[in-house]
Parts: structure tokens; C-alpha cells; sequence
């Protein structure tokens, strides 16, 4: 006997959306790179000055990557919660 599991209705709208929202996070991979050269930097001697102004400007990136990424995981997973409820056909 060949049972057949009912499936979720998935429209092309909602992939569309997923995939939006992992390309946002796949955006986020240059401006990550340079988080890791920066904290895996080991150059001596150490210039002070520069790493004062590099940490500014990476704490700012930083602090941009983890509000869009938490916002981004939020909706995400909202979206797979609804996907989940949709009727079966």
C-alpha cells in the first residue's frame, strides 16, 4: 500500500520571502571578513592609535550585524511558524 502524506500549501510568495531574508543575512559576509581580519590581526608592534580607530568603526558593524541578524532571525522564524500552520492539501 502506497500512502500518500498530505502536503503544506507553499506558495512561490513564500519562498520568495525566505529567500530574501537569507540573501539579507548572506549580505552581511563582506563586512564580517573584516570583523576577522581585524580581532586575528597579530602585526608587531602594535600601533594604538589605529586599533583605538578600527575598534570604533567594527564595534559599529558589529552593533549593525547583531540588530539585523536578531530582527532577521525573528522574522524567519515567524515565517516558518506560518508556513508550518498552513492547511494541508
Amino acid at each position: 500500500m502506497n500512502k500518500i502524506q498530505p502536503t503544506k500549501k507553499i506558495t512561490y510568495q513564500d519562498i520568495y520571502t525566505l529567500h530574501d531574508l537569507l540573501e539579507q543575512l548572506n549580505s552581511w559576509n563582506e563586512p564580517l571578513h573584516l570583523l576577522t581580519q581585524f580581532f586575528s590581526d597579530n602585526h608587531r608592534p602594535v600601533n594604538k592609535k589605529k586599533i583605538i580607530k578600527d575598534y570604533h568603526s567594527c564595534s559599529k558593524i558589529f552593533s549593525a550585524f547583531q540588530k539585523d541578524f536578531t530582527l532577521t532571525l525573528e522574522k524567519m522564524n515567524s515565517q516558518i511558524e506560518v508556513l508550518r500552520k498552513r492547511e494541508k492539501i
